[in-house]
Formats: C-alpha cells, structure tokens, sequence
C-alpha cells in the first residue's frame, strides 16, 4: 500500500540513493551510466575508458551488490 502523502515513495527513494552510495565507485558509475543515462554497453565504455566485456561484468556484479544491499535495507521488488 502507498501512503497517501507519498511519504513511503519518499522514503524508498531515500533507501535507494543510499544503497547506490554504498557500491563501490566502479559499481556505482557503470549503473549511472547504463541504468540512469540509459546508455548502451557500448556508449558506457566508450564513456568510462573501458572494455565493453568489462562494463557487461561490472554491471552484472553492481546489480547483484544493489539488490543485496536494498534487501538488507527491507526493500523488495
């Protein structure tokens, strides 16, 4: 159930932002480049420097790291 004042999603969006800066630097700028910028795998390693093997792991790890760190923090999809 939503609260009606948006309270709860205030609250998830605070969970959220810091379970992101609870990732490692790596983690966390190849998930604001591919998840919040919306860039292709091949953009961000372009962006980042980097292999695109590279970002595909990197964004496979951050994602496992995210979901980890939000269930400690009682969010669930």
């Amino acid at each position: 159930m939503k609260a009606a004042d948006g309270s709860e999603d205030a609250l998830r969006q605070v969970v959220v932002a810091e379970a992101l800066n609870a990732l490692s630097p790596a983690h966390r700028e190849v998930l604001t480049e591919t998840v919040m910028r919306r860039r292709t795998v091949n953009e961000a390693a372009d962006i980042l420097g980097i292999p695109v093997g590279a970002v595909k792991v990197r964004v496979y790890y951050a994602l496992r790291a995210l979901r980890i760190l939000l269930e400690e923090r009682g969010v669930t999809t």
